[in-house]
């Protein structure tokens, strides 16, 4: 099969899977809506119909395309983490950390090194699951799974206790971090941040190292055939310690991205769930940097859309979770039977 037309196909999966997701939640909304009209307008309309709510699918897309980029990375090398959640907490703790307690200094230097601090301490949390994998074969879904507690109670502990703003009450965070190291807003009336442009350049950082770099081609090797990849010379433990790394970097981006955006400092309990929504965005653009761009700004298309229903109609914003979890499984479903068909087409050996 060509590759234009596997493409082809490949595209037309994933919008078919998106339209089925779509007309099942809509049928929902048809059978338990006393003005059901109403509310698919409120739920697929409204979010383009103002400024405000556009600003806001951006600014709800930024930590969805980091995250959906961390764990595109690894899924890719064959790696199946679950640890974005926990990586996500240690880069917003770490670069919250700079952003309070360094010696106040130029706004263009103390941002670039609260965003490195961040990323450099996901990753290095992200090199625990990736040596362990590596070097002792340990199940990765195990350690990284477990490494989220970790990390989150962790951190917990620390802004509960010794680094919890005074006067704060029973609601544990840092001291504000200072604004001029705060991301800028960029369409005036809404809270669009250029966390959007951060978000932008990974996605292009992303999709050139792993499609015209040669560590790039050899993750990808490593994730269709570790086998042969190792006999063809490549350093497979290396490549996957790298690629797991690399995932935390880009997750703990996501984590001190929302901070500097929205948060303004480091709370307890911050994250709701990016970095499992993380796991779907990967999913939905199969992996792809292009494709998790266009995956996170639905799946925040769709999480507006759930919020002005929720105000404009009688139906719950639960539906959007509906759809969601539909979304999810019929793009898996897809990717089993794409793997179902592979295998049978596979030409069979000659006696």
């Amino acid at each position: 099969m060509s590759t234009s037309r596997s493409f082809t196909l490949e595209l037309g999966g994933i919008l078919a899977a998106v339209a089925a997701a779509l007309l099942c939640g809509s049928v929902v909304i048809m059978l338990t809506s006393s003005e059901p009209f109403v509310a698919i307008r409120a739920m697929f309309v409204d979010p383009l119909t103002s400024m405000f709510n556009i600003g806001t699918i951006l600014n709800k897309a930024v930590p969805l395309i980091l995250t959906g980029l961390a764990l595109a990375v690894v899924f890719q090398t064959g790696v199946f983490s679950m640890g974005a959640e926990g990586q996500l907490y240690v880069g917003a703790f770490v670069g919250s950390l700079v952003g309070v307690y360094f010696p106040a200094v130029s706004p263009w230097i103390h941002l670039p090194l609260i965003l490195l601090s961040a990323i450099v301490g996901a990753a290095l949390f992200g090199a625990i699951p990736g040596l362990l994998k590596a070097y002792l074969n340990a199940d990765e879904i195990v350690t990284t799974l477990m490494l989220n507690f970790v990390a989150i109670l962790t951190t917990s502990y620390l802004v509960n206790n010794p680094f919890k703003a005074e006067g704060v009450g029973g609601f544990a965070r840092m001291e504000y971090i200072s604004k001029d190291v705060l991301l800028a807003k960029l369409i005036p009336g809404t809270n669009a941040h250029a966390g959007i442009l951060i978000s932008l350049a990974a996605v292009l950082a992303v999709y050139l190292l792993m499609y015209k770099t040669p560590i790039g081609y050899e993750m990808r090797l490593v994730g269709k055939n570790a086998n042969f990849a190792k006999y063809g010379g490549i350093h497979t433990r290396k490549v996957i310690v790298i690629s797991v790394m690399l995932s935390a970097a880009l997750a703990g981006c996501a984590g001190i991205v929302e901070t500097l955006g929205i948060q303004q400092t480091f709370k307890d309990h911050f994250s709701t769930g990016l970095g499992f929504d993380g796991i779907i965005i990967a999913l939905l653009g199969r992996n792809h940097p292009a494709g998790v761009l266009v995956a996170a700004l639905f799946y925040a298309y769709i999480q507006v859309g759930a919020q002005t229903m929720q105000f404009g109609s009688d139906m719950p914003r639960e539906v959007a979770v509906i759809i969601q979890v539909l979304l999810v499984l019929f793009v898996t479903s897809q990717a089993i039977f794409a793997y179902i068909h592979q295998r049978l087409s596979r030409p069979k050996a000659v006696n």
